[in-house]
């Protein structure tokens, strides 16, 4: 596995790579502001890591991209930022490109209030996640042709009003993304996939920490071989299908609260002792470099047991 961290073009960006100095990047990327990236990708290139550029923009009036939503106008604007996003990581020479796999319900989207408001009733699920099975699959092949890993992660079941405030998760919204089930199937069709530990812990609504790893393990080990990018997190009370972006420091990792907890996480990593295809990274809402560097200490010991 090689170990990343999570940039943007900001200046504490370039602090955290100087201090982290990781051998894999992944970019926090707004396609609609690709010429902002100029600076950050020369240094990127000049490191000589791995690079990948998670997916992220908007269409014309704030509408959310979505390949799994039956608009057709919709589906070729998201693809064609999606392609121009595989461009853009080809062009540099970079690894891979990620994206969350869409909704069944159309949205708008505001990233400066951390906010999805949804427009209209959502379309059942089956039609939705053929709908984004068909697309990825565009995707997929367009990637290869151009030499770029193209992966569809795991989403939480709910979304929150303030993506990193914790407070906020006692009020969870449903925008019908579609669950971890459709990556399953993506992964089952020949599809790459990348497994954010706390986002598929998320799918599950319940007050039994239990039945959260039941499902966390089956899903991982189940997807394994068509795993590419794993986001190294964990879920942790309430159990109502909202994400969290805690540290790796935090005391709950070592208790049965925490899902996956430490003793958790190492049997999972375990799973990918012996790839050196799979890229992994901590996106923590604060303190990136000590959690990079905590991360590293689980793969050693992941690895050496």
């Amino acid at each position: 596995m090689k170990l990343g961290i999570k940039v943007n073009a900001d200046q504490a960006s370039f602090t955290r790579l100087s201090e982290a100095n990781p051998p894999l990047v992944e970019v926090w990327f707004n396609v609609n502001a690709a010429d902002g990236y100029t600076e950050l990708f020369d240094e990127l290139k000049r490191r000589k890591c791995d690079v990948g550029l998670h997916f992220w923009g908007k269409l014309d009036d704030h509408i959310a991209p979505n390949i799994a939503y039956p608009d057709q106008k919709l589906i070729d604007g998201s693809i064609a930022l999606m392609r121009q996003t595989i461009d853009i990581a080809a062009a540099n020479r970079f690894q891979y490109v990620n994206i969350h796999p869409g909704a069944a319900a159309k949205s708008k989207v505001d990233y400066a209030k951390e906010n999805y408001t949804v427009t209209g009733d959502p379309v059942d699920l089956e039609t939705a996640t053929e709908l984004f099975l068909e697309n990825a699959r565009t995707l997929h092949m367009y990637a290869l042709s151009r030499n770029v890993v193209f992966t569809v992660e795991t989403v939480p079941a709910r979304i929150t009003r303030g993506w990193y405030d914790e407070k906020a998760r006692l009020n969870p919204n449903n925008i019908y993304e579609l669950p971890a089930s459709a990556i399953a199937e993506a992964a089952s069709s020949g599809l790459w996939i990348a497994n954010d530990f706390c986002h598929t812990a998320a799918n599950v609504i319940t007050d039994g920490p239990d039945v959260v790893w039941t499902y966390l393990k089956g899903f991982t080990n189940h997807v394994a071989a068509a795993t590419k990018l794993i986001h190294l997190g964990f879920v942790m009370p309430p159990y109502n299908g909202t994400d969290n972006h805690d540290e790796l420091d935090n005391p709950i990792l070592n208790t049965d609260a925490a899902v996956p907890n430490t003793k958790q996480m190492l049997e999972l990593l375990k799973l990918f002792q012996n790839r050196d295809d799979v890229w992994i990274l901590v996106e923590p809402k604060k303190n990136h470099v000590k959690n990079y560097r905590l991360a590293q200490k689980l793969l050693d010991q992941a690895f050496s047991i």
